[in-house]
Order: structure tokens, then C-alpha cells, then sequence
């Protein structure tokens, strides 16, 4: 809600009207952001790992080779 509100309304604002602290709201959002990018960067190495077998190793093999990756 305070993302879809914060051009119009200031964060400190609508954190006060939510009963949320504007630290809170912030460090939420940072941890959504990395979130986001972890999976990103895991969708990427599935697919180079896939197109490394040639699309011959199952779920199971691309596990194993993700894991062996670290």
C-alpha cells in the first residue's frame, strides 16, 4: 500500500497512518529487493546450466551441478 502511495503522500505519513515504523517499511523493502535479485541471479544459473548439458540432464542433475557450483 505505501508503495503505491508514496508519490503522492510523504513515507514518514503514510508509515504513521499504517502504525509502521519508516525504518521498518525501508528495511522491508531492501529485504524484498535482494529477494528479488537472489532469484534472478538463480533463474540465470539454471539456464546457463542447462544450455551447458545441452538440455540433457534432468532436475535432479542440474541440482547436483548447481550445488557442486556453489
Amino acid at each position: 500500500m505505501i508503495n503505491n502511495l508514496r508519490e503522492q503522500y510523504a513515507v514518514p505519513a503514510l508509515c504513521r497512518q499504517l502504525h509502521v515504523s519508516p525504518s521498518g517499511y525501508y528495511r522491508w523493502q531492501l529485504s524484498s529487493l535482494c529477494t528479488w535479485a537472489e532469484e534472478g541471479r538463480l533463474e540465470l544459473e539454471i539456464i546457463a546450466a542447462h544450455a551447458r548439458t545441452r538440455g540433457t540432464h534432468g532436475a535432479s542433475a542440474s541440482k547436483r551441478i548447481l550445488r557442486l557450483m556453489g
